[in-house]
């Protein structure tokens, strides 16, 4: 088939379907771009850019950054609603790649501007989208939380809620000093974390969780160093924190009391798919927990079939404070 050929039946058929490829696009760019493809990938590239057409009306020479965003947000729910296969969302954000590449360049090469928008994005690993039972439901936390409340253990009962209300990685309630914590202006306790990658954190501790750490504080008589020791007074490991929760876990599951046993990773999934159900933005939570922008799409599945309309504060995990008093106080 002849470049004017492939010109004409291509225009033809999307036409009747009252989408528009602009001429331009296919005079300057697809007649030269579809010319090594071969019969059977010309047509599943053609098919990718209708795609992109039938989401932002036009042809990927008009593309912007929020159409591109557009563009690759719906790949992720459409796999994440079962409705295209990971596979199948890889190549379409790669032949978008590639197709706004080449009229990058063609753009740049008669002295005009264009930028690819799709050029830095890539999908999470296929392991890294998260399914809805991926993350402790509301009653598993309230069953672990209070587990460890029964058991008069308020370190466990601290480094479970850390992780569960503010999204905290193993490493760093591992790490957490007495030097890290302090008031803002208006009185609230708040975590400075060390920077990591040159970039600093300065997290404002939720009221439910800021009234229980001050306790602990106090009642472990903690003036510096280490907020987590082990019983000779060792700064915990991060295997120290995953036998702790497992120690959980393993009865918890026995008595049905859990699903399955959760890691403390698993504990940060669903604080921050907590905090993303409570109103927070993906900005506002990556921000906050450290995380790579990119990454946040892994929690679309999980926010997507637990929609909750609540106040923000982020987290719509509540700790009452109220529940560890007797504890302290013995």
């Amino acid at each position: 088939m002849s470049s004017c050929m492939t010109k004409l039946y291509y225009t033809t058929a999307f036409e009747k379907g009252k989408h528009m490829i602009s001429a331009k696009f296919e005079d300057e760019i697809w007649i030269y771009f579809q010319t090594n493809l071969r019969p059977r990938t010309r047509k599943e590239y053609w098919n990718v850019i209708k795609s992109f057409d039938k989401l932002t009306g036009h042809d990927p020479l008009k593309l912007t950054r929020k159409e591109a965003t557009n563009y690759y947000n719906s790949l992720i729910e459409k796999v994440n609603s079962g409705r295209l296969s990971y596979n199948t969302a890889v190549m379409r954000l790669s032949v978008m790649k590639s197709v706004c590449t080449f009229i990058e360049t063609y753009t740049v090469n008669h002295g005009k501007r264009y930028v690819n928008h799709f050029e830095s994005m890539s999908l999470p690993e296929q392991d890294k989208i998260l399914p809805k039972d991926a993350i402790p439901d509301t009653k598993e936390i309230d069953n672990l939380l209070s587990a460890a409340l029964d058991a008069n253990d308020n370190k466990a009962f601290l480094i479970f809620s850390l992780v569960i209300k503010m999204g905290l990685t193993n490493q760093e309630i591992c790490n957490l000093n007495k030097e890290y914590i302090c008031r803002n202006q208006t009185g609230h306790l708040c975590i400075n974390m060390p920077p990591k990658n040159h970039i600093s954190r300065f997290l404002i501790i939720p009221d439910d969780l800021g009234t229980i750490l001050d306790k602990y504080i106090v009642a472990e008589n903690i003036q510096s160093g280490a907020l987590f020791t082990n019983i000779r007074k060792n700064r915990i490991k991060m295997r120290d924190t995953e036998r702790l929760l497992a120690s959980y876990t393993d009865k918890l599951v026995k008595a049905k009391k859990l699903r399955k046993h959760y890691t403390m990773q698993t504990l940060r999934h669903a604080a921050i798919s907590y905090m993303l159900m409570g109103g927070a933005s993906k900005d506002e939570v990556a921000s906050y927990t450290g995380v790579t922008g990119k990454w946040m799409n892994r929690y679309d599945k999980i926010i997507a079939d637990n929609i909750i309309n609540v106040a923000a504060n982020y987290n719509v995990i509540n700790i009452n404070p109220s529940k560890i008093d007797k504890n302290v106080s013995e």
